[in-house]
């Protein structure tokens, strides 16, 4: 089977591609946090005429450079502004880069060794996740992925071919428009400890490291300039020091992992292949001396091994900081396969039915626990766990064509069927939609102690955080909306509390608490109560009045 793929991997790999990345790409609304803040900064961005300041919310936003938005905005423009279209963008990056997996693997080996790593990369579950989420992260693969690829290349061919230098350092300035200084730090990083493991100091000028920078800094440096220029250095402080330095050096956003996060994350993220990459990692060469013989390992570990390192390091954890080295872990992994075939193939389809088996069980007794009745939705892995056990006694030419369908199939039940189910758990669409109904458009919508990226995506306009009762009650008496927890209706005067409005009560699954859409009819007019006049205006304003 593998080798009538051969014969067109390209358009093998691309038909993967498609179904894994791309089916019902938008069938389900975007996830908090991460996704609504990028396609919220784009649509703002592109509502303004704005192509050079991130901002959400109106305000600066300081996480994320520029790549992603400037991908997203056409998109925006052309198609409108859609789940798919905001996902679109990693689509097209990933996809790209099992290509360029493919490609490199072609290149330093044969088409046979580049067709596995790629068919293992675009049917492994954290790629297929990232792939269909709308972040930064697939384009900082994609340029790292690519970069350090060539380099090896370059290694391997005898450190001649400068056109593919250039084109590595190129991807690389890419790299730091999509996520910042990471982009240079981290190849660097890699490119000099593995020369030093090779006893090859003197090969780094080879490289061409001054003039690489120059190429990294004429991509990426007009455009830090001028964001720096329109926001007097504001977004350059924000990004550089906080969301770069204290990333590192602190916990942001509760993000602190354990001891062994990423040895736990690194290996879950290659299911269904994570046997095979303990296999290839740990049963493989490890000595200096017989590494040295083999170059490609050598880099392939350390390429893997610094994005450990330097990630086990920092303070903030997160199991995206591993990506941008799956494109070495599957390298590594086909080119393990070359010379250990039938001992790969015991790894390979021993574990891989092992983890079906697992995740079917473990994901339908969590289901069955958090939501009962919903355990069924852990079949969507049945098609993966069947075409395990059927491939159990074939060999590794027809097992991982095999493996890799099947979990092309798990991915249809899980985007046609799995995911839409649980559009119910997610309520921001359902408050901005009730928002919408009840007549409050984008000025007219705040919220109190709670915030969700995507209430504001779904509703549209500004979302005002308010701070304290007096913010609530003058935004009230000015006839409008608030989103709140329905413990916060505590801090209201009890008397104001049978005239408020409900539109909506909702549970929150990010929240874990029941959300309220409320607001007060601020309209003057006398209402019989018990015998006795109220008016509904005046006690608001008393309770106003309270607060200043």
């Amino acid at each position: 089977m593998l080798e009538r793929m051969a014969a067109r991997p390209v358009t093998w790999l691309l038909l993967l591609c498609a179904v894994n990345f791309a089916f019902m790409l938008g069938g389900h609304s975007l996830w908090d946090v991460d996704e609504p803040n990028n396609a919220v900064c784009a649509r703002e961005m592109l509502a303004a005429g704005n192509w050079w300041v991130p901002v959400f919310n109106g305000d600066l936003r300081f996480d994320k450079p520029i790549l992603l938005y400037w991908l997203m905005m056409p998109l925006f423009h052309v198609f409108g502004v859609h789940e798919w279209t905001a996902r679109l963008p990693s689509v097209m990056a990933i996809s790209s880069l099992v290509l360029v997996v493919f490609y490199f693997g072609r290149r330093m080996a044969d088409v046979r060794t580049g067709l596995i790593a790629a068919l293992l990369l675009v049917s492994s579950l954290h790629i297929v996740v990232i792939a269909r989420a709308a972040t930064p992260d697939p384009l900082l693969m994609l340029c790292i992925g690519f970069a350090l690829s060539a380099f090896l290349c370059f290694y391997l061919e005898e450190m001649e071919n400068y056109r593919l230098l250039i084109a590595a350092y190129v991807m690389l300035g890419f790299g730091v428009l999509a996520k910042g200084p990471v982009a240079i730090l981290l190849p660097a990083l890699v490119m000099l400890v593995f020369l030093l493991m090779m006893g090859q100091r003197e090969n780094i000028r080879k490289f061409r490291p001054v003039i690489g920078l120059c190429v990294i800094l004429a991509v990426a440096l007009p455009w830090y300039i001028t964001v720096g220029v329109l926001t007097d250095g504001e977004w350059l402080k924000g990004f550089l020091l906080h969301h770069n330095i204290d990333r590192f050096t602190g916990t942001l956003q509760g993000h602190r992992g354990f001891p062994g996060f990423y040895i736990l994350t690194f290996l879950g993220g290659w299911f269904p292949w994570s046997g095979l990459l303990a296999a290839a990692l740990g049963l493989g060469a490890w000595k200096r001396a017989t590494l040295q013989k083999q170059p490609v390992r050598l880099f392939l570990l350390c390429w893997i091994g610094v994005f450990f390192i330097f990630f086990t390091l920092a303070s903030t954890r997160l199991p995206n900081y591993m990506l941008p080295a799956f494109p070495a872990a599957a390298l590594m992994m086909a080119f393990w396969i070359r010379g250990h075939e039938e001992q790969a193939g015991n790894w390979l389809t021993r574990g891989a039915l092992a983890l079906s088996f697992s995740v079917i069980v473990g994901a339908g007794i969590a289901l069955q626990i958090q939501w009962p009745g919903e355990w069924v939705y852990a079949l969507c892995f049945l098609p993966l766990f069947i075409a395990t056990f059927a491939s159990i006694r074939l060999k590794l030419e027809r097992s991982i064509p095999m493996i890799a369908a099947g979990m092309a199939a798990s991915v249809i039940f899980l985007a046609g069927w799995g995911l839409p189910v649980f559009e119910h758990h997610k309520v921001t669409p359902e408050l901005a939609a009730a928002a919408n109904r009840a007549g409050f458009d984008g000025k007219s919508l705040a919220t109190f102690r709670y915030f969700q990226p995507s209430l504001l995506y779904y509703h549209g306009g500004r979302l005002p955080m308010l701070a304290n009762m007096h913010d609530v009650s003058v935004w009230l008496m000015q006839g409008k909306a608030v989103v709140l927890p329905q413990g916060a209706l505590a801090e209201f005067p009890s008397a104001i509390l049978p005239y408020l409005v409900i539109h909506k009560r909702s549970f929150g699954m990010v929240a874990r608490k029941w959300l309220l859409l409320v607001s007060y009819p601020v309209k003057e007019h006398t209402i019989s109560e018990s015998g006795r006049d109220v008016r509904q205006g005046a006690r608001m304003r008393d309770w106003q009045s309270q607060f200043k």
